[in-house]
């Protein structure tokens, strides 16, 4: 009778060979991981660079159609009529050429958007409005309404903007048409019954205006909201800054003053919190101590810099490191109401970008 031979015993692995596994497939995913987040990264901000060719292109269809770009702010009356006050942004404005033309029918047109009647506009968000890398999608700002508006004090459904239009270089108080400091793409003309004398003073820019160019003149850019911090529990500055119906500063507004990711965030730009921020260069609420030194700023969260749509249609990287003047060293004189700056040093590349008829030379190898 045969026996089958009898098969060895199985070798098993060792620990130390087990973990040497364990290594070298850690070291693999070490070095896969960076360019699997590189490739995320690549494609969120291909993504923000589409979004920001639609908002340049239906800029252009709406100036075309109009004569105009849009205002950057505009007037309306209150619910009750008694009184006119700040209306909507650009954004809104432009609803009809991005695919935006059923919330614009939906607007209650001759009430300003502030308005009871018109919460079901306000809450909608825009997909062509939020950066991938900006962490907006779907927020709320949990804001409460005012009576003499209509809004009966419950929560304000408002959603975000990543962007921001080009208010220019050196702000102004839209109130006081004595500054002249209107320098950029999207004019302001004023909110309150005070203010409306003062609505001819920035009227809407036509391209025939912008003589530094369409190609070195900048549209829109990026304005994370991701970045805004609040400096304390009760601050409700970070959800108040952003809101992609308004036209207001620090909304759908920025300036060119400090170059793009100028602070890390909203908090590095209080000098409670940074002793090296600069003093407040914007006028707006100054004398109720706010610092709109970061809400007027381009940011975002690329590396290395900010997405900039042109009005020739283009849209570049900027990066943080662009030829910028000392935005510390620059001086103001004046009230709240009428703030005038006085700059110490010639503006760099990004402040000659930012005006429309600055009269400045720059090359794309610049930046």
């Amino acid at each position: 009778m045969h026996t089958s031979p009898r098969m060895g015993a199985r070798r098993g692995f060792t620990l130390i060979e087990l973990l040497v596994v364990i290594a070298i497939i850690a070291v693999l995913i070490a070095l896969l991981l960076p360019a699997v987040q590189a490739a995320r990264e690549a494609a969120r901000r291909a993504q923000c660079t589409n979004n920001l060719k639609q908002l340049g292109l239906a800029t252009h269809n709406y100036e075309s159609t109009n004569g105009s770009f849009p205002m950057g702010d505009s007037n309306g009356r209150n619910n009750n009529g008694s009184a006119m006050r700040q209306n909507y942004g650009p954004f809104v404005a432009l609803l009809a050429y991005y695919e935006g033309g059923t919330i614009w029918n939906a607007l209650n047109q001759n009430l300003t958007i502030w308005v009871g009647a018109n919460t079901t506009v306000v809450g909608i968000g825009m997909n062509t409005l939020w950066c991938p890398s900006d962490d907006v999608n779907g927020l709320r700002a949990p804001n409460l309404g005012d009576d003499t508006s209509g809004w009966d004090d419950s929560y304000m459904p408002f959603t975000y903007s990543s962007y921001a239009g080009n208010m220019g270089t050196l702000a102004y108080r839209w109130d006081d048409a004595k500054l002249g400091q209107s320098d950029g793409i999207f004019n302001h003309c004023g909110g309150t019954t005070d203010n409306i004398k003062f609505a001819g003073a920035f009227p809407p820019i036509r391209i025939a205006g912008i003589t530094d160019g369409t190609s070195n003149t900048i549209l829109y850019g990026e304005h994370a909201h991701s970045r805004m911090v609040p400096l304390n529990a009760g601050d409700n500055g970070k959800y108040t800054a952003c809101i992609w119906i308004s036209g207001d500063w620090g909304d759908t507004a920025f300036s060119t003053f400090f170059p793009p990711n100028y602070f890390k965030d909203s908090r590095q730009a209080e000098p409670s919190v940074n002793p090296g921020a600069p003093a407040n260069k914007f006028p707006r609420n100054a004398d109720k101590g706010e610092n709109y030194n970061y809400r007027m700023t381009s940011a975002s969260n690329h590396s290395g810099g900010a997405n900039f749509a042109f009005c020739d249609g283009s849209v570049r990287f900027i990066k943080n490191s662009v030829s910028s003047w000392n935005p510390g060293s620059q001086g103001t004189s004046g009230s709240n109401n009428a703030w005038v700056y006085t700059p110490t040093t010639p503006g760099g590349v990004f402040q000659a970008l930012g005006t429309r008829a600055g009269g400045e030379i720059v090359s794309a190898d610049q930046y």
